[in-house]
C-alpha cells in the first residue's frame, strides 16, 4: 500500500514476486562519491556502507532511493554548511544522507518509526563507524587523502537513532511497541532538518508540517529533495507557506544527476529550502 501511494505515475519498477520471496533477506552495498577508478576500483572522495532490507519487511524505507543519493552528493559538496550543526533526518530509511551529515555535523538524529528500519539504522551506523580502522594499511594508502579523512571519522560518536512517529508527536505518552522502545529517546529542536521525498502523499502533508514546526530550531532550515511525480508537493508547499515559512525551489544541478544504480525509474527532482519568517533570520543558503 505504501508503495502504491508513493508512485503517482508510471510503473514502480519493483518486482513484487521477488520482493515477496525476499522476506528476511538483506543486501549490503557501497555508495561511493567522487570519481570512480575502474582500474583500482576505488572512489576518490568518500564511501558509505549500507545494508538494505526486503521491502516486505521494511516498506519503502528498505532501500536507498535516487533522491537520497542526490541529496548526499549535494551535502558532500556543501559540507561546510553542516559543520557544528545539529541535524535531524526525517524518514531516514537506510540512513544514507544522515550518515553523510554525521561526518561534519555536531550531532545527527536518524529517525523513523518501523522497528526493522530502526534496527537497520543502528546496524548501518556500526558499518560506518571508523570503517578505516578495520582496513589494512596497504589498502588505506591506495586512497586519496580526502577519502582517508572522511573515512576516519567515527559516526557512532555523534549519531543517534530515534523513534519518531509523525502522528504521535503531540501525544504526551504514546503507547510504544516493545520493539521500538530502545529507540524512544528525546529529539531536540535541530539547526537543520533534512529529508528525501518526505512529501510523497497528500496524507503526509499536515503531519509533516507539524513535525517541521516542532523540531526546527529558531533560525534553522529544512532541506528536502522532491520528485515532481509525487502527490502532495503542491499542497505541502502551500500549507507550510501559510504557516509562516518561505519556500525556495531550484532544479537539481547536472553534476548531481545520474548513475544511481537503484533500478528506480527516471524522475525529475528539485531542491527545496524552507525557512521560518521569524525574528531569528536563517543564515543557511538555498539548496541549489
Amino acid at each position: 500500500m505504501q508503495s502504491a501511494v508513493r508512485e503517482r505515475m508510471g510503473a514502480t519498477g519493483i518486482n513484487w514476486r521477488e520482493a515477496a520471496l525476499g522476506s528476511g533477506k538483506c543486501k549490503r552495498k557501497t555508495i561511493g562519491f567522487g570519481t570512480y577508478s575502474k582500474r583500482s576500483r576505488l572512489w576518490s572522495d568518500a564511501e558509505i556502507y549500507i545494508r538494505e532490507l526486503s521491502i516486505v519487511d521494511a516498506g519503502i524505507g528498505c532501500a536507498v532511493w535516487d533522491a537520497a543519493i542526490l541529496f548526499s552528493r549535494w551535502l558532500l559538496a556543501n559540507h561546510t554548511l553542516f559543520e557544528g550543526s545539529t541535524v535531524l533526518e526525517l524518514g531516514s530509511g537506510c540512513g544514507l544522507t544522515g550518515l553523510c551529515a554525521a561526518h561534519y555535523a555536531r550531532h545527527v538524529y536518524l529517525t523513523d518509526y518501523i522497528s526493522q528500519l530502526l534496527d537497520n539504522l543502528k546496524y548501518n551506523i556500526s558499518l560506518n563507524a571508523s570503517a578505516i580502522a578495520n582496513m589494512a594499511e596497504s589498502d588505506i594508502e591506495e586512497h586519496t587523502p580526502q577519502w582517508r579523512q572522511f573515512m576516519s571519522h567515527d559516526v557512532a560518536s555523534n549519531t543517534t537513532v530515534a523513534y519518531l512517529n509523525w502522528d504521535e508527536i503531540d501525544s504526551p505518552s504514546p503507547t510504544l511497541d516493545e520493539s521500538v522502545q530502545p529507540y524512544s529517546v528525546p529529539v531536540p529542536q535541530c539547526d537543520i532538518i533534512i529529508g528525501s521525498e518526505l512529501t510523497y502523499s497528500t496524507h503526509s502533508v499536515h503531519t509533516l508540517s507539524r513535525v517541521i514546526q516542532k523540531y526546527l530550531a529558531p533560525g534553522g532550515v529544512f532541506y528536502e529533495v522532491l520528485s515532481d511525480d509525487r502527490e502532495g508537493v503542491r499542497e505541502f508547499v502551500e500549507l507550510i507557506g501559510n504557516l509562516g515559512f518561505t519556500v525556495r525551489v531550484h532544479p537539481v544541478p547536472t553534476q548531481y544527476l545520474g548513475n544511481y544504480e537503484t533500478n528506480q525509474r527516471p524522475e525529475t527532482y528539485h531542491f527545496y529550502t524552507f525557512r521560518r519568517c521569524s525574528e531569528t533570520p536563517s543564515t543557511h543558503p538555498d539548496m541549489m
